[in-house]
């Protein structure tokens, strides 16, 4: 009767360490996954940022500046979306429309809208076409959206810095016109 506890007290603690070992096992598993994950992840953000942005934004000239990498990566998400999120859109899905303390969930949403902008413009300039883009609530042109009277705006080709110099002497001539019309009302009246 002694012999058979000793025997069970032992294969309990060969089932416990199989069990412990497991655990660890699929803990290691987990972890290199998303060690895996987040350098996909980096990689994806730098190769927009080297892309896109511009040189100031270099991972490993920050790096070599003393940044960390995770200070780099939140500022370069933020570019990207400062360039490629109309500001409609960032208030939209952040319900502000300064995206410095934006970060999380919120930010990672953005990123993916940039993503999906960047496309969309890519799209446009090599089809020569028109594609159209959700900007707020309006679906506008891709090639009359871009004008050098936007902030956030920057050509990601020659025929986009071309297209931009025209759409925004439309947009000052019309706003010309519309403050000569006020002039002569408010002088008039």
């Amino acid at each position: 009767s002694s012999n058979k506890s000793k025997e069970t007290s032992r294969d309990l603690s060969i089932n416990e360490r199989i069990t412990k070992e497991l655990a660890e096992v699929e803990e290691r598993e987990r972890v290199e996954k998303q060690l895996l994950l987040e350098a996909d992840r980096i990689n994806e953000i730098d190769t927009l940022a080297k892309a896109h942005l511009s040189s100031h934004f270099n991972k490993e000239a920050l790096l070599a500046k003393g940044y960390t990498l995770k200070d780099i990566m939140q500022a370069q998400r933020r570019e990207l979306v400062r360039k490629f999120v109309p500001v409609e859109q960032i208030k939209a899905i952040s319900k502000a429309s300064d995206i410095s303390h934006i970060d999380g969930e919120i930010l990672e949403q953005l990123v993916s809208l940039a993503k999906v902008n960047i496309k969309l413009r890519k799209n446009a300039n090599s089809n020569s076409s028109s594609v159209d883009s959700i900007k707020g609530n309006i679906v506008v042109k891709t090639e009359d959206r871009a004008s050098l009277l936007d902030s956030n705006f920057v050509p990601i080709n020659f025929t986009e810095f071309v297209q931009a110099i025209s759409n925004t002497y439309k947009q000052r001539r019309i706003q010309f016109y519309e403050n000569l019309k006020r002039h002569k009302r408010t002088s008039i009246a």
